[in-house]
This record gives structure tokens, C-alpha cells and sequence, in this order.
């Protein structure tokens, strides 16, 4: 008999009420106040999806809470190392952010590097730092760490990425929200995404904000798509909880299924957990 595959959440966030060991830094991301209520503490989250039937998940530093201190990502993840794994963020503008990066790969818990660059919201100009010497070494540090470098920009912006990824075919490269296509231009939008699909070393993460922004009537069509393009085995589901908070977590595991209902039984698992599990807990 095979054995089942976990539901992995790629995407979720965690703030600590210790302001005191963890202080926070506001104004450095969006939905900087999701924490506010006490429910984004790593425990209360994996308590959450564990009665939704998620079995683990990845958590990503929450730049709108810490900026670029990782440590609580961090040290949630030490306390927590059967169900989950880390994405640590460095400042990309920092011309230190590769030895940044370095002093963090001490810990054994990380599986990718969070590159922020979505500061200011779309028609903002394209952050300098792209093609900045230190960036071609941030790339580098996390090509021959073997982790995920997971890329957070606006899909007009991904082309200027692309000379980095194609000169570094090792590196796993995934995009957050599948690289905010812009759900004014429709299929138009998807382009500068389905762009990066000849890179076979670029997966999409599909998340709650893709399904309710980009495809609120049906999500299955967006999925069909990308799907299409890049294959079920570069696809990635995750949440964004609790920073999104509609629908509440079991609504959003819910809509994940109804998003991925047309895709072969095979192709779901694989997008609800098998990738990751090969990706970052192989």
C-alpha cells in the first residue's frame, strides 16, 4: 500500500507576544497588524492546521512584523523540527545581506531565503538592488547552501530576475502568490509569469491571495493554467495565514481543494504537499 502524502502549507507567518526577546519593527510590509490578536504565535498556528488536517508546513519571516530579524522564525522552527521548516529574509538593498545570510545557514532548520522586493506596491520604481553586485552573490551563497531562494516581487519585475536564475540551474527559485499577476490585465497578466516557465528551476506558489485576487470566480482556471505550463510538479500551495484571514484557515484549505479539483488525483497530492516534501524535508 502507498503511503498517504502530507498536506504541507508552504506559506504561513508566525509572531511572537514576546516583544521583549523579539521586538518588532512596523511599517516594513504589508498587513502589519495581522498579529494584533494573539492567534499568529507558532503554536496557536500549527494548532490551527493540524485540526484542518494540515501536517506541517514551512514558515516564512514575517517582514511587516521583524524586518529582517529572523530570530523568532528561527527558533520557531528549532522547537517545532518534524513540522516545520524555515524561509529566512535578508535586506536585499544591504550590500551585507550575503554575509547576512551566511551567519543564518548556522542553523539547520532553514530551507529557503525570503528576497523582499514588493515594498511600495505595484507602478513603485524596480528596486536598484537587482542587478547590484552583492545581489549575484546573495544568489551564489544560496545556490551552494542548497536551499530556496523565494522570491516575493510583482510580476513585471520577474524578467529583470530571470538572467540570475537561468546562470544558476541548481538553484531552486519559488515565486510567492505565483508572482502577483495583475488581475486587471487577466490572461495578459499571467504573461510575465508563464515567461519563467522554460526555467526549469522556477516553482510557483499558489496561495489564497492568487485563488481570491487573481481568480475569485473560479481559481480552478488559473491553476489549469499555470499548470499547464509549469507542470504539476512545480506547483505549491500555501496559505499566507494568518496575515490573510479570509476565508478563516479551514475555508482556505477548502478553497485550495476546489482550486485543484480538475488536476489528476496525482497532480493534487503533489501541489498540496509532495513537492515540498521532495523540495525542503527530502
Amino acid at each position: 500500500m502507498t503511503a498517504s502524502i502530507d498536506t504541507i502549507d508552504t506559506h504561513v507567518h508566525v509572531v511572537s507576544p514576546d516583544t521583549a526577546r523579539y521586538p518588532r519593527t512596523q511599517g516594513t510590509g504589508d498587513g502589519a497588524d495581522y498579529w494584533s490578536d494573539g492567534t499568529a504565535t507558532a503554536e496557536h498556528v500549527l494548532g490551527v492546521q493540524q485540526a484542518a488536517g494540515v501536517d506541517r508546513c514551512v514558515l516564512v519571516q514575517g517582514v511587516g512584523a521583524y524586518g529582517y530579524d529572523c530570530r523568532y522564525v528561527l527558533d520557531a522552527a528549532a522547537a517545532h523540527p518534524d513540522r516545520t521548516r524555515a524561509v529566512v529574509a535578508v535586506d536585499p538593498a544591504d550590500p551585507a545581506a550575503p554575509e547576512h545570510l551566511t551567519q543564518l545557514l548556522e542553523s539547520e532548520h532553514i530551507c529557503g531565503v525570503r528576497l523582499f522586493a514588493v515594498s511600495g506596491g505595484p507602478g513603485r520604481p524596480t528596486p536598484a538592488w537587482i542587478d547590484a553586485p552583492h545581489t549575484a552573490h546573495l544568489f551564489d551563497v544560496a545556490a551552494a547552501a542548497g536551499i530556496t531562494l523565494v522570491l516575493t516581487a510583482f510580476a513585471a519585475d520577474l524578467g529583470r530576475f530571470a538572467p540570475a536564475i537561468v546562470a544558476r540551474p541548481g538553484l531552486t527559485v519559488a515565486l510567492d502568490h505565483a508572482g502577483f499577476p495583475d488581475p486587471a490585465a487577466g490572461d495578459a497578466g499571467l504573461r510575465p509569469v508563464l515567461a519563467l516557465a522554460e526555467l526549469a528551476n522556477v516553482h510557483l506558489k499558489i496561495s489564497t491571495h492568487l485563488f481570491t485576487s487573481y481568480a475569485p470566480h473560479d481559481p480552478a482556471d488559473v491553476v489549469d493554467r499555470l499548470a499547464g505550463t509549469f507542470g504539476d510538479d512545480r506547483l505549491l500551495w500555501g496559505s499566507d495565514h494568518p496575515q490573510t484571514r479570509t476565508p478563516d484557515y479551514p475555508g482556505m484549505v477548502t478553497l485550495a481543494r476546489h482550486a485543484l479539483r480538475r488536476r489528476p488525483a496525482a497532480g493534487q497530492a503533489a501541489i498540496l504537499g509532495g513537492n515540498a516534501e521532495r523540495l525542503w524535508w527530502s
